[in-house]
């Protein structure tokens, strides 16, 4: 899930789109949410800028909202870690990191696969490594079931062996959608406007015979209508 950003470019985020307030926290299920981490200009400097932002073009098609110099893209939180709260943060967490495409986990909340980022009186708050232990115990999953998403009062989901079957929640009600057989694995749901009521993020099987790659990456729109 991770996104190739170019870092001497990142700078523009800072002053792009428009106020958060036009989504409700990390929760919405926007579709294209990415987290950025700019590295400052002074090699010197050792504060850690962190970026929370997406594309509100309708039908975004990339996983991680940001487009260089593009007006739509949307800040949604930006902070200055303290160096204090930094250091709490395991130095592993941020090996190799750029950024990553994020889907919501409920109220200001939002998940990578693995981690959970929460916005906590007012601050950005970093949870590695327990996503996925999180969802079960706030939405009852099983030890084999993967946590897609929440928003909207839905949650999302998967079962380990089983990726062309996808779970939603909502109460008590359970239902299904049946995937194509191009589908190797679910990574996240998100809204699907203007298409669909829902877009999953997934890895693929290529569409044609000739590939530069066995796998890619893709949306797949759906509707809740044809839940079963």
């Amino acid at each position: 899930m991770r996104s190739p950003f170019i870092l001497a470019l990142a700078a523009s985020l800072l002053t792009a789109g428009a106020a958060p307030s036009e989504i409700s926290g990390l929760g919405s299920g926007q579709r294209g949410l990415v987290i950025l981490r700019l590295n400052p200009l002074d090699p010197q400097e050792k504060k850690c800028t962190m970026v929370i932002a997406y594309n509100r073009s309708p039908g975004f098609p990339m996983v991680s909202g940001y487009l260089q110099n593009d007006p739509q893209t949307v800040i949604v939180h930006q902070e200055t870690l303290d160096p204090g709260y930094e250091k709490t943060i395991p130095p592993r967490f941020w090996s190799g990191w750029l950024s990553m495409g994020l889907f919501s986990f409920g109220t200001d909340a939002a998940f990578d696969g693995r981690n959970l980022y929460r916005i906590e009186q007012g601050h950005l708050r970093i949870y590695p490594y327990v996503a996925q232990e999180e969802a079960r115990r706030r939405y009852g999953l099983k030890e084999d079931e993967i946590f897609l998403g929440a928003f909207d009062g839905r949650a999302f989901y998967w079962t380990k062996g089983q990726p062309r079957t996808v779970y939603v929640r909502s109460g008590n009600q359970v239902r299904r959608f049946e995937l194509g057989k191009r589908v190797t694995e679910p990574l996240g749901m998100a809204k699907g406007d203007p298409k669909g009521d829902l877009a999953l993020h997934a890895v693929m099987r290529p569409s044609g015979f000739f590939s530069f790659s066995p796998r890619t990456l893709g949306w797949i729109v759906l509707d809740l209508k044809d839940a079963r």
